[in-house]
């Protein structure tokens, strides 16, 4: 157990460091809706008008994290929040990178209303499949203490979740496409 929480503190000493950085860029910067910056949607799945919004995003990941670790829970939502985490700190630490540069202006976006509704659509998804997720990790802990005849129930509860999971991720991946493209256009 020692050795999870140790990367977990050293995440927080890195996450706390950039934190201070953020909070003297918000005092010298000033976002509006219509004038803010704008990461993709699996990256922080909510807009901010602070930086230390994002990094109470970056916390909740790192609880999500936490959590996960002192858990058990399977590999794949522990990979799902350490990637998570290091795309989130690294964006983020690129922005406030660029802000110390002066170079802000170019880093303001804004979105149209398609690619609004497709931002909207991928929010909903990453929340569904973060749920999935540990619905599977759940029923996963229930099948240690069950007797045969409930493993047998848990384990077609597991499969439906994971047809499910699946499903979603396909139609994620699709709108990611989507939004590409009109990014790209």
């Amino acid at each position: 157990m020692v050795q999870l929480t140790l990367p977990i503190e050293q995440l927080e000493k890195q996450l706390n460091a950039l934190s201070e950085r953020c909070k003297v860029l918000d005092a010298r910067i000033r976002q509006t809706e219509n004038h803010c910056f704008v990461f993709q949607v699996h990256i922080f799945p909510k807009r901010c008008l602070t930086l230390l919004g994002y990094i109470q995003q970056i916390q909740h990941t790192v609880q999500s994290l936490q959590n996960a670790l002192t858990k058990n829970l399977p590999e794949t939502l522990i990979e799902y929040e350490c990637t998570l985490f290091v795309d989130q700190f690294q964006v983020l630490l690129q922005l406030v990178q660029s802000l110390e540069k002066g170079k802000a202006e170019k880093l303001y976006k804004s979105y149209s209303s398609i690619k609004e509704n497709i931002y909207q659509q991928l929010q909903k998804q990453y929340h569904y499949e973060e749920r999935l997720l540990n619905m599977i990790a759940e029923q996963e802990e229930l099948i240690i203490n069950a007797d045969q005849q409930q493993k047998i129930g848990i384990k077609e509860k597991i499969e439906v979740l994971k047809g499910r999971y699946q499903k979603c991720n396909t139609y994620t991946q699709m709108l990611e496409f989507k939004l590409q493209d009109i990014s790209d256009e």
